[in-house]
């Protein structure tokens, strides 16, 4: 798992910084959900507890952070970032312009746009009664609700530019092939790119364990699998499967599955990584956990993935 802290995060963050720690800290003294790690004897003071319980936060948002898998994850301090659309050299013969072939370098801007935020909340009767193992239990869900949002985001992304795409493949309605994968590979491959990951939905996933020539290529690197949604292969493609890609059996036209060069194809750029904090509302006497990142998607390259595309029952 990447490492957190939540402290030094904040601490560095150009818009936060030690004012808005003072104030983290402040209001977690108040809120029961902290400090019940103190009174149980889990942790000796409000920073502990902060602590932990982002990390408990963390720990579970990372495993289910699929979606930076299918994309380029650059962590920045700013709130835009400027991206070139085209990222290869270019090589002549002789003497040359200094500059290569001084073509105009277009740009495109990403910026940190989208907050994805989460929280659970109880009274603070029921915060009293329960055990910690029941709250931290509860607390977990925050991340993975984050995590599976921001999935959501990366897919929205990229079923938003189909129409710039290096090209589909039309799935059979009885089962996706291992001619079904090899053709779309080459779809990325014939724009010089090179897909690294291939992202498919469960039942889409399936069909291809049941084939000898996926079976024979595949390997499991359990220091890089998440949850078991991350397979790897001999082809040097990593294959996701999740709930969270598309599928469908309504259109013929449906996306089921993506080809992707996650160094080509585009960027997701987070601004302020999954962050938790005492969430209180008074006014109805509830007292939680509230968890949120913040980020920016975009395509920069569309050629560098194509898809699948059918109608799955």
């Amino acid at each position: 798992m990447q490492p957190f802290n939540l402290k030094e995060a904040v601490l560095n963050d150009p818009e936060l910084g030690e004012g808005y720690w003072n104030e983290l800290t402040a209001k977690a003294a108040k809120s029961p959900v902290f400090t019940k790690l103190i009174r149980e004897g889990l942790y000796s003071d409000v920073a502990g507890a902060i602590g932990a319980i982002q990390d408990q936060v963390w720990k579970v948002a990372w495993a289910n952070m699929i979606g930076r898998e299918i994309i380029q994850a650059l962590p920045t301090k700013n709130a835009i970032e400027k991206f070139p659309k085209e990222i290869a050299a270019v090589a002549f013969e002789g003497e040359g312009p200094a500059l290569g072939t001084g073509g105009r370098v277009d740009f495109k801007d990403v910026s940190a746009n989208i907050e994805i935020k989460a929280k659970k909340e109880w009274s603070e009767s029921y915060v009293e009664d329960a055990a910690w193992n029941v709250l931290a239990y509860q607390i977990e869900s925050i991340g993975k609700a984050i995590a599976k949002y921001e999935l959501d985001k990366v897919v929205e992304a990229y079923q938003a530019d189909i129409a710039n795409d290096a090209g589909t493949v039309d799935v059979s309605a009885a089962a996706v092939t291992w001619g079904d994968i090899c053709d779309v590979i080459g779809l990325v491959e014939a724009y010089d790119y090179h897909p690294n990951v291939f992202a498919l939905h469960p039942k889409l996933f399936q069909d291809l364990m049941k084939l000898d020539q996926f079976i024979s290529s595949l390997y499991k690197d359990t220091a890089s699998m998440r949850k078991g949604v991350v397979y790897h292969t001999t082809l040097d493609m990593t294959f996701i499967s999740s709930s969270r890609m598309p599928f469908t059996s309504a259109s013929a036209n449906a996306t089921v599955g993506y080809c992707i060069d996650t160094e080509a194809v585009g960027a997701m750029i987070v601004r302020r990584d999954v962050m938790t904090k005492p969430y209180e509302d008074p006014g109805r006497q509830m007292y939680g956990v509230y968890g949120a990142e913040r980020i920016g998607i975009g395509i920069l390259r569309p050629l560098a993935k194509a898809r699948l595309r059918g109608t799955r029952t």
